[in-house]
């Protein structure tokens, strides 16, 4: 127990270290070229997790790529934004915007499983749903970007959004190919397949050269960046889930925005005021409060 409590806690510490990834590697590389590499690393990392414990079941797994098509397209799409939205804004303020995906993945999940549809008029839905979108809100209000003009950081702000719906849509889409597959040999698929879709993007931009002519120490950052967020941060959540329960996972990931806000404000100098402090609390409060709802419908 205490044991994937820490896997737990040191996968919110990976993931919202990726965040500061990608807002400081966007200064060196374009965004299909930080893609591609981060998710191939991944992708080779987690392969190697699936081969050593999870030979049978990834090979197993192979038969039913077809059907990963609408979850490999969505995450294509998804991290094109996810990165733009970062680096128009900050990490922060992007990991906030990109929980309200708890709200969205609920209003999927009516239309598509019946056995869910009572969580849309839980009163800790509708409340928290109000209450994170007031905070994100506020948030927006308060902030600015942290290296671009405020004309791309309210652009930003909407690639944001649109990347909480894309991530919805992932989450119940690969809820649908689960049902075949277990997830650590469907996800090292998913983001090999969908690592290897920007290799063409990067090559038309220039920036797959670019890599060749970068310092090492910055390839060393990007390799790395995709490894430990992406390929190590995700196994071990894999384990904590399994320990834990997705219920107690779910909830401790609410303090990724937070974890990013530190590191942000570290690595970054990242403002922090006091109002964006406390609209993002609220934003969290709403999210948890949707999360509770959420629990509470699947344990019927």
């Amino acid at each position: 127990m205490k044991l994937a409590v820490l896997a737990e806690l040191f996968t919110i510490f990976l993931w919202s270290l990726g965040n500061i990834f990608i807002a400081y590697l966007n200064l060196f590389f374009d965004n299909y070229t930080q893609n591609f590499f981060r998710y191939i690393s991944a992708a080779l990392t987690l392969l190697l997790f699936s081969l050593a414990f999870n030979k049978n079941k990834y090979f197993s797994s192979l038969k039913n790529v077809k059907t990963l098509t609408i979850p490999i397209l969505t995450v294509f799409v998804f991290q094109i934004f996810n990165v733009y939205g970062i680096a128009f804004t900050t990490p922060t303020i992007a990991t906030l915007i990109t929980r309200l995906s708890v709200i969205f993945v609920d209003v999927f999940s009516f239309f598509l499983f019946s056995e869910e549809r009572v969580t849309l008029t839980n009163k800790n839905f509708i409340v928290g749903t109000l209450l994170s979108f007031f905070g994100v809100f506020g948030v927006v209000l308060v902030g600015s970007s942290l290296f671009y003009s405020n004309e791309l950081f309210f652009i930003g702000v909407l690639f944001l959004i649109l990347t909480s719906i894309l991530w919805a849509i992932y989450i119940v889409s690969i809820k649908v190919a689960l049902r075949n597959s277990d997830p650590l040999s469907t996800t090292t698929n998913v983001f090999l397949i969908s690592g290897v879709m920007y290799l063409p993007f990067s090559v038309l931009t220039g920036g797959l050269y670019k890599v060749l002519n970068e310092d090492l120490a910055i390839n060393f950052l990007l390799v790395a960046s995709g490894i430990l967020s992406i390929g190590i941060g995700n196994f071990l959540n894999y384990y904590a889930i399994q320990e834990l329960g997705a219920s107690l996972s779910t909830n401790l990931q609410l303090l990724i925005p937070i974890v990013t806000g530190i590191l942000s404000m570290i690595v970054l100098n990242e403002p922090m005021p006091t109002s964006k402090v406390i609209f993002s609390l609220l934003a969290l409060v709403g999210c948890w409060l949707v999360i509770r709802a959420s629990n509470k419908s699947s344990e019927r």
